[in-house]
């Protein structure tokens, strides 16, 4: 009987050692997912998009941009992304074509835009 009781001591001790361990470490700092209207936020902030996008809209006023974000599972720190422009729902014309990276500061905890090219 007595045997069952340091069994269980033991446990208990295991346990609250381990909750004490992981309640003192550092927590991982975590990225957050990129979220469509993010994406889109940073696209209408930058000057080069806005007047890439301008132009096009001059050319054929259907065109857009249109983001699909992968999956950003494990949390990724950088997203390429080509051929960002669509005109009534289809890939835009070569002349149209765009691409954008973001990618995510953890020094400032935010996702920024990169590189955008026309």
């Amino acid at each position: 009987m007595e045997q069952i009781r340091i069994t269980k001591t033991k446990v208990l001790t295991a346990a609250f050692g381990l909750c004490l361990l992981f309640s003192c470490s550092d927590p991982k700092p975590t990225t957050p997912a990129l979220t469509p209207e993010l994406a889109n936020q940073l696209l209408n902030f930058d000057e080069r998009a806005q007047n890439f996008i301008a132009h096009v809209k001059k050319q054929n006023p259907g065109c857009e941009f249109s983001l699909t974000l992968p999956d950003q599972v494990p949390p990724l720190t950088q997203i390429d992304l080509g051929h960002i422009v669509q005109c009534q729902g289809r890939p835009a014309p070569l002349e149209f074509d765009a691409s954008v990276t973001f990618v995510y500061d953890a020094t400032t905890g935010k996702w920024s835009l990169k590189r955008f090219s026309s």
